[in-house]
């Protein structure tokens, strides 16, 4: 957590999944890697957990590194997928483990 005179805190991020997404630097929930919690690519959250097993999870850290790699590369939106749909740089430094999930509306 973080010091704040001589305490220590600890910070949770939520919000709606638009929200969420935005504030974390993904392109949304209409990219190729949309979860916020792992690297599931779209097309195979359409199979039951039991037949495709975990994807690996996303991390702060991880969103960084595939930010920076997506910005060297020079290439425009149309390729994000391959930087898992990191697009721009994390707003806040929050770990992923402390975002709440929303609920549906």
């Amino acid at each position: 957590g973080m010091k704040w005179r001589q305490y220590t805190l600890k910070l949770f991020m939520c919000g709606d999944y638009e929200f969420l997404t935005r504030m974390y630097g993904l392109s949304g929930a209409s990219g190729c890697y949309p979860c916020l919690y792992c690297l599931a690519f779209h097309q195979n959250m359409v199979t039951p957990l039991s037949a495709r097993g975990h994807a690996p999870p996303r991390t702060y850290e991880s969103i960084c590194a595939d930010h920076q790699r997506y910005i060297a590369s020079g290439v425009g939106r149309k390729k994000a997928q391959h930087f898992y749909n990191c697009i721009t740089e994390p707003i806040f430094n929050i770990p992923i483990e402390q975002v709440c999930p929303p609920g549906l509306h």
